[in-house]
């Protein structure tokens, strides 16, 4: 295999000239890398379960401004910090976060390196990267070295030696990270998965994917692309650059590095001759861009070999006139699949042996047929790019939240990503055939699950959609009878509140508490869940009054955040509150509802030179008003018995 240690110009932000690399040739699994010791496989390791997703961002232009919103949407997410390396993008993003109701961030900016002090906060779970390509790798591989689950906008990476980098750090970390690829979240693309792991298709041995956008305005705009930086890269590099939309949902329907793997790449390109055209006809001849001169072939191919002799091809054009597509097709024995057809679904299919007419059928019957979960509990999706960028942000959550295995791990982004280096190697061997790494060292081979997923629900509360009431958030055993204390774990320790010292203190299950002029209803079940650790759920509290009441204790010390009330008539409103520790006297505002004497513990009721508290804290709503929802702080040592209206 040819050399792929050196450090090339792909990601180099600074790069100039053309990456050369020369003798370039097929090569066997056996010069792959083999494990460090002491690194273990990802694959079929799940997230450690999260009651509150921390997320932070870093990068805030174009993309990552567009999604800032849906992070912070998402049940059980809160968006904790932003980052920018201009400052004031990460100071707007918070201030339009605080306008739709969400906490405020912390703002984070001001050069390149300000992203290690996001990452340096103990208050992040996940890092979603959405900065200028040439930054992903050293910012996903930091987030990891630091304790962070990433998200990373395509590509991960562009060299080999970073794609490896990659998945030993991930490894030696035991933090995972994911491409994000929205694309792959497509109605119609994960309505193809299914059919095709249905059979629906027969063996499916090849297909077509790719990135087919007319660039050339906003390649050229002085305000689109920070810096230029998209539009530099053509300057310096002739690889197939942005293939992963189309190429990551071909193979995830053909199951690569699920029982089949890529095998070798040859790639062909087209002269450069878009980017110059269109300069030439619209772009003055004072702007900088008459200082450049393009490399990257208009059209760049790149033709996939497979484990099982399959094939599939991608093709990156940007700098030429057409219509968008991602051509998204596959075909088998029994029939064929394509999208971007201009039919009333977008797609058209053909298969026996129901269609023996050589003539093609609209996608939008077999789509509802074999609609994934996803799409049946979103049907109109969520969020931008056809609502399939928020269905991959609440499906992150919640397969953080829940504790499962990511649908795509590292293993898969770093085969997707691998033929932006790989085209290179490629075509200046004269198109040759050059080997794909084996990422997964061998675990390729076995299948197992990945985008084709079973259903599963969002812990506290489904979807979107407010939950009914409080105790549909109910996630915690807080009260235990004294005679059967084991279920509890109020605090994560096993320790839970004395059920029997309670109602003595008034709170008997099912009793009516007034607590700041609110009555509310005390929980009925003793043993069971009967309490909601704050996670951003969404509850549906319908009346008029002055105040919110919460009832609850609090873990840790004082924990607190924004409490916020949505009106019927879509205004917001939010107050800070806060519970001190179960163990302390009433602080930060609160009020105690009732103290009782000891606790009970896994070993049964004791700790009786302690006190234990309830307590009832407010948010100051307007009166005039309607109260539709109530969302709760998103800190999960926050623990919430009841909920109410005051007059």
């Amino acid at each position: 295999m040819a050399d792929i240690t050196r450090r090339s110009l792909f990601g180099g932000a600074l790069a100039t000239g053309v990456v050369a690399m020369s003798g370039a040739t097929t090569a066997s699994a056996a010069d792959d890398p083999p494990r460090p010791p002491g690194q273990t496989t990802m694959i079929d390791v799940p997230f450690p379960a999260h009651n509150t997703v921390r997320i932070g961002l870093i990068g805030l232009g174009n993309r990552g401004g567009a999604m800032a919103s849906g992070w912070a949407s998402v049940p059980g997410a809160v968006v904790t910090a932003v980052c920018d390396i201009r400052t004031s993008r990460a100071q707007s993003t918070a201030d339009r976060l605080v306008a739709q109701g969400h906490p405020r961030p912390a703002v984070i900016g001001g050069s390149v390196d300000s992203y290690r002090q996001l990452l340096a906060r103990t208050d992040v779970d996940l890092v979603y990267i959405a900065t200028p390509w040439e930054f992903h790798y050293a910012q996903g591989r930091d987030a990891m070295l630091a304790g962070k689950h990433a998200s990373v906008e395509l590509p991960i990476a562009t060299e080999l030696s970073e794609l490896w980098s990659l998945v030993d750090t991930s490894e030696r970390t035991r933090k995972h990270l994911m491409l994000a690829e929205n694309c792959c979240y497509g109605n119609n693309e994960l309505a193809m998965l299914r059919m095709s792991h249905e059979k629906v298709f027969g063996e499916v041995t090849n297909g077509h994917g790719g990135y087919l956008h007319d660039l050339r305005a906003l390649l050229f705009s002085d305000t689109y692309y920070t810096d230029s930086w998209r539009r530099l890269w053509h300057t310096r590099s002739k690889a197939s650059f942005y293939h992963m939309h189309g190429l990551a949902p071909v193979a995830a329907a053909m199951d690569i590095n699920r029982g089949d793997r890529f095998t070798t790449v040859s790639a062909t390109a087209t002269p450069a001759r878009g980017l110059a055209d269109y300069r030439e006809r619209f772009v003055p001849r004072t702007h900088p861009s008459w200082n450049e001169t393009y490399v990257n072939g208009d059209l760049v191919t790149c033709h996939i070999r497979t484990s099982k002799g399959y094939d599939i091809r991608t093709a990156h054009d940007v700098s030429t006139p057409r219509p968008y597509s991602r051509i998204n097709s596959i075909a088998g024995t029994r029939g064929i699949f394509e999208d971007y057809a201009g039919t009333a679904s977008g797609a058209r299919v053909y298969f026996e042996p129901g269609h023996t007419d050589h003539s093609w059928r609209d996608f939008g019957t077999f789509r509802e047929q074999y609609k994934h979960w996803l799409w049946r509990k979103f049907p109109n999706g969520v969020g931008g790019h056809g609502g399939m960028d928020g269905i991959m942000q609440w499906r992150t959550v919640q397969l953080m939240r829940s504790g499962l295995v990511p649908d795509i791990d590292v293993y898969d982004s770093a085969a997707w990503c691998a033929p932006i280096p790989l085209s290179v190697l490629s075509l200046d061997a004269g198109g040759a055939a050059v080997a794909v790494p084996d990422f997964t060292r061998g675990d390729w081979s076995r299948p197992r699950p990945g985008l084709d997923s079973p259903e599963t629900d969002m812990p506290g509360g489904g979807g979107t959609s407010p939950l009914a009431n409080l105790a549909a958030a109910f996630d915690n055993v807080g009260t235990t009878h004294e005679n059967n204390t084991t279920p509890g774990d109020f605090d994560g320790d096993g320790n839970s509140f004395s059920a029997d010292k309670l109602t003595a203190a008034g709170l008997a299950p099912g009793a009516t508490v007034t607590a700041l002029g609110a009555s509310i209803t005390w929980p009925t079940g003793v043993g069971v869940r009967n309490n909601a650790r704050g996670a951003g759920q969404v509850i549906r509290l319908s009346g008029r009054g002055s105040r919110v009441v919460v009832l609850g204790s609090g873990i840790g010390t004082l924990p607190g955040g924004d409490l916020v009330v949505r009106y019927t008539d879509g205004t917001t409103a939010r107050g800070t509150i806060a519970f001190p520790n179960w163990t302390q006297p009433a602080a930060g505002g609160a009020t105690a509802v009732a103290t009782v004497v000891g606790r009970n513990r896994q070993s049964g009721y004791g700790d009786t030179a302690y006190r234990y508290t309830v307590f009832a804290h407010s948010a100051a709503i307007d009166p005039a008003k309607t109260v539709d929802t109530v969302t709760l702080p998103a800190n999960a040592d926050m623990h919430f018995f009841g909920l109410g209206l005051a007059p």
